[in-house]
């Protein structure tokens, strides 16, 4: 058949029926997709619907009012029109387009959007390699999210990355901690250039930056090592110059050096070692009960509490101390812990008492006299007939002088006791600490920069007394806690001093201490204890009846402490003459090995500085050829001269050695002397 104009399109034209089985409601499902409500004819109990009354799009139909189970509802389609070859909107699905029919050709640039992509969808096999360029990897980071996570395999690796060479067959990783490390925290690079002999530093943010290394002060490390490899040297020796003996002096202490024989002999520490000069070292005229020396330091402290001692020296040196009182004695019965004796220090870093900073070094002058007192601890109370009374104070300790502020401090004061005449609220270095019955007194207070106060009580345990560092503890479920002490080195040893005793205590709860302050008793069971001798600790309070009483007030201390060179003279010639060691027999070649420094200036050999040998105690010397035979530090040199034949002086046994230094002045040139070794075959 021949037609006028287009052909119609007979493939989109549908006429057919469909009756609604289910009657109830407004909305219906259509078996034919339809576009608008003009493309079916429905019927409503047989009568004809205006398209206006009701919808119809796509396979849904929408009645403008609701039919019952009673009505009857059927529609006609009615089918498209015969000049579109375009299916309508949305009636070609899927199912209707094969895989080939879509092109790239057929799709427009701009119609796949992000939007029209899945993210499973895209897989590394839909990537071209050549499509993954510089500009497509331009990441950006965010305030909160990486521009690249480099991410973990549970059970198999943690995130890393890998930097390979440009042959890509070598590589290095920056790899994260394990899951177990439980960290995440941010390196941020530096904000300068990187300069040769650097390291990375990090803080606590990990801000990284270009640190340079500090560098290790190895002095007495060297030393050290010096030391050990001269033993060494002069051992190989023995074998190499077949000696038969030999004698080795460091100079840790003067046993070595004939003092009658020798002149301007100046000891000296450094470090850990000990070294000769030429000078003379401050006269010291004292009478300590101890002394000491701690590296380069001298310390002398007095403990005798009997008399009071003195000390002066020949020139003007700061010193360091420390001074501390006689403790407080514990009260008797029901009684409170003795108050610490006064604290007060200058040495170090440390604390002074009561909580002050450390005080200031005392300056002494030449020649003046200083006088030292060192004050007892107070006596613990005895109870009498169910009645005990406060434990006594401590005495005062001090440094006098003309030409000094003195340095006094406070004794401790006694615990108090349960008797109605026992005075409470006693003050003294560190405040004595309360019974638990007095509730008309009170605890006592401690001296400001020395002590703290006592402790407070309650019923069934005393208060404790104060400490340097603490105020006593308050008595409760348990007896008050004596007040802390500090600790001080000011000897080289660390010492506990100025502890507050315990509280006494009717409940097996008793009142420890510390740094030297006694324990408090326990009624019927434990007496109290006494504070430690030459501590200034607190004695404790007792809690018993007449056959306990409070423990003793430790007794005080005095300590001063000097730069061992500081006063001494430098820059004198020195003679240093060898005690005698004794050989076997005869000897007819000797050796002598030392170690030196060059403190200012260099000393030319068997010029500045000379060496001996002698077989007859000093009688007749032989001088040997002194040679460079390496160094042992900066400006530290090893000398020595092998075979000395000695054959001609008078027959002995009595071996030793002399050295002497010439041409020495004060921070001119100062050759020191660390060590000798003397032997002989």
């Amino acid at each position: 058949m021949a037609y006028i104009g287009n052909i119609p399109a007979e493939a989109y034209i549908s006429i057919s029926s469909q009756t609604f089985t289910t009657i109830n409601g407004t909305g219906y499902t259509l078996s034919t997709s339809v576009t608008t409500s003009e493309d079916i004819a429905l019927f409503l109990n047989n009568v004809r619907q205006k398209p206006s009354t009701y919808t119809a799009s796509a396979l849904v139909l929408t009645m403008g009012t609701a039919t019952t189970t009673a009505d009857e509802l059927y529609c006609v389609y009615l089918g498209k029109a015969l000049q579109t070859v375009n299916p309508p909107a949305a009636s070609v699905g899927t199912s209707q387009i094969t895989d080939l029919a879509v092109t790239t050709a057929k799709l427009a640039g701009d119609a796949v959007t992000t939007a029209k992509i899945l993210d499973d969808n895209i897989t590394t096999d839909k990537i071209l390699d050549a499509n993954v360029t510089t500009a497509k990897t331009d990441l950006v980071s965010t305030a909160s999210v990486a521009a690249v996570t480099a991410k973990g395999t549970s059970g198999v690796s943690d995130g890393y990355v890998t930097l390979n060479c440009d042959q890509n067959t070598h590589g290095i990783k920056l790899k994260s901690p394990p899951h177990s490390a439980a960290q995440s925290y941010t390196l941020t690079f530096p904000q300068t250039a990187p300069a040769t002999d650097k390291y990375l530093q990090t803080d606590a943010s990990g801000n990284l930056s270009f640190s340079t290394v500090t560098e290790y002060d190895d002095n007495v490390l060297q030393s050290n090592v010096a030391m050990l490899g001269f033993k060494v040297a002069v051992n190989g020796s023995l074998t190499r110059y077949n000696l038969v003996d030999q004698a080795i002096d460091e100079f840790y202490d003067t046993s070595g050096v004939d003092a009658s024989a020798s002149t301007n002999e100046n000891r000296s520490a450094s470090g850990s070692n000990f070294y000769y000069d030429g000078g003379s070292a401050p006269t010291i005229t004292q009478d300590a009960d101890d002394s000491g020396v701690d590296g380069d330091y001298t310390w002398y402290k007095w403990t005798d509490t009997g008399a009071t001692g003195s000390y002066s020296i020949s020139t003007a040196v700061t010193h360091e101390f420390l001074v501390v009182a006689g403790g407080g004695g514990g009260g008797a019965i029901r009684g409170g812990g003795g108050g610490a004796g006064g604290y007060r220090n200058s040495f170090g870093s440390g604390d002074t008492g009561g909580g002050g900073s450390t005080e200031a070094d005392l300056s002494f002058g030449a020649g003046t006299s200083y006088t030292i007192t060192v004050g007892a601890g107070g006596a613990g109370e005895v109870g009498s007939g169910g009645s005990g009374y406060h434990g006594d104070d401590g005495s005062a300790s001090s440094i006098s002088g003309s030409d000094i502020t003195d340095i006094t401090t406070v004794g401790g004061a006694g615990g108090l006791g349960n008797s109605s005449g026992s005075v409470g609220g006693r003050t003294g270095g560190s405040g004595g600490g309360m019974t638990d019955n007095q509730v008309g007194q009170t605890a006592g207070a401690g001296t400001s920069g020395q002590g703290f106060a006592g402790g407070a009580y309650s019923s069934g345990n005393s208060g404790a007394g104060g400490g340097a560092a603490a105020a006593g503890g308050v008595g409760g479920t348990v007896a008050g806690i004596g007040g802390a002490g500090l600790d001080n080195a000011i000897t080289g040893s660390s010492v506990g001093y100025a502890g507050g005793g315990g509280g006494g205590s009717n409940n097996a709860n008793t009142g420890t201490a510390s740094h030297g302050g006694g324990t408090g008793g326990v009624t019927g069971v434990v007496k109290a204890t006494s504070g430690t001798v030459n501590t200034g600790g607190g004695g404790g309070g007792s809690y018993d009846t007449s056959s306990y009483e409070g423990g003793d007030g430790g007794s005080g201390i005095v300590v001063l402490r000097r730069l061992t060179s500081a006063g001494s003279t430098t820059g004198e010639d020195l003679t240093l003459q060898s005690t005698d060691v004794t050989a076997l027999s005869a000897p007819t070649y000797g050796e002598f090995v030392t170690l030196i420094e060059n403190a200012y200036g260099t000393a030319t050999l068997n010029t500045d500085i000379k060496g001996y040998i002698s077989r007859d105690s000093g009688t007749t010397f032989t001088q040997g050829t002194l040679v460079d035979e390496g160094t042992w530090g900066t400006n530290k040199k090893v000398l020595g001269f092998h075979d000395l034949d000695i054959s001609s002086q008078p027959s002995g046994t009595s071996m030793c050695y002399k050295i002497t230094t010439h041409n020495q002045s004060a921070s001119s040139k100062e050759t020191r002397i660390y060590a000798t070794s003397i032997g002989w075959r």
